[in-house]
């Protein structure tokens, strides 16, 4: 039997895409929860009261808190929050552990300190960021094969512009290479996904992420993935030099027109959910919010994750995933439908 042409020809395509949709799935297709701001530990009765003695009516926003760094790993989140402060010399924010000899060492090392706001918000389950990295080792080195790791690095330098918390010093490159290499250190380079494994000979990492030449998933196992999540001076000083973020450990947040355009953290899902769906499906990895300030929680409303799930973004972040603490006793917990607790 003679087949036609046209027949031929559907035939033809149906090649290509058969070998498509074999394909091992890739980092992009992941989905994970993870945890905001990850270094706060849990805030018992007296902290919660301190923290509002000392914060007043800012407090409500930040009444939340997330049990030591393994243990969040071990219910099975798989992306992480920390706040860096630049301390180049070391000693910039050890005054409130004058009193602890281990710590206030530790504070006076030099190299970035992990904290949300200095005097009126400190507490943390990792002072120095590289320890916020080694912690993430540890845990990874005991759970070989684990899902891959994403780690959000939120550069802060922003002036507070009140007396009572003085203005953070500003980034350098030399601080940056810094965290490189505090990365380099725990997990070693194998151990990062970093943008040159994305990019390998495209043009840029644009163009790589685009043609969705994302490390495969199971490859990227046992491994982390570092986002540099900071202000538009910062990232334009991790670039420098750097195009498509070449030697860098970081993959950093840029216009989706820009050649180190990867990854994009993009807050609110409800606002921007058709923006959400767009760049996953152009091949780039989006992080958003399932709620944020206590809001959600506090009026029982998954409107914001189910726009996160509607989006498809690969990561959402909480502060009330499953087996997170419940300071306020609002029994709020965010869970998409793809999470699987415990870890793997």
């Amino acid at each position: 039997m003679r087949l036609s042409a046209a027949l031929l020809s559907s035939i033809a395509l149906l090649g290509p895409l058969a070998a498509r949709a074999a394909e091992a799935p890739r980092l992009n297709a992941m989905h994970v929860l993870g945890s905001h701001n990850s270094y706060r530990p849990n805030l018992d009765p007296a902290a919660l009261a301190h923290q509002r003695q000392v914060m007043g009516e800012r407090s409500a926003g930040v009444e939340y808190g997330h049990p030591p760094i393994a243990a969040q790993l071990d219910l099975g989140l798989r992306q992480l929050e920390f706040d860096p402060y630049a301390d180049s010399a070391g000693g910039l924010y050890a005054a409130p552990y004058a009193g602890d000899p281990a710590k206030r060492a530790i504070m006076d090392r030099a190299g970035a300190k992990v904290l949300h706001a200095p005097v009126v918000d400190a507490r943390t389950h990792c002072l120095a960021l590289s320890d916020c990295f080694a912690q993430v080792a540890v845990w990874s080195r005991a759970h070989p094969g684990h899902a891959p790791i994403v780690i959000f690095v939120n550069t802060k330098e922003e002036p507070f512009n009140t007396p009572a918390i003085p203005d953070p010093p500003l980034y350098t490159e030399a601080d940056l290479a810094g965290i490189d290499a505090d990365a380099v250190k725990a997990f070693g380079r194998a151990g990062v996904i970093a943008p040159d494994d994305l990019r390998g000979d495209a043009p840029s990492l644009r163009a790589a992420a685009l043609a969705g030449r994302w490390p495969g998933l199971e490859a990227s196992r046992g491994k982390v993935l570092l986002v540099l999540d900071s202000n538009p001076r910062i990232a334009e000083l991790y670039r420098h030099g750097h195009p498509s973020l070449e030697g860098r450990m970081m993959f950093g947040l840029y216009d989706a027109a820009e050649p180190e355009a990867a990854v994009f953290n993009i807050q609110d899902p409800r606002a921007e959910e058709a923006r959400i769906k767009a760049l996953v499906g152009q091949g780039f990895l989006v992080r958003t919010r399932s709620d944020a300030d206590t809001r959600e929680a506090r009026q029982h409303d998954l409107g914001r994750l189910q726009a996160a799930v509607r989006s498809g973004a690969q990561i959402i972040s909480s502060d009330y995933y499953p087996g997170a603490p419940d300071p306020l006793g609002l029994h709020f917990v965010v869970s998409p439908p793809w999470f699987e607790p415990g870890s793997r």
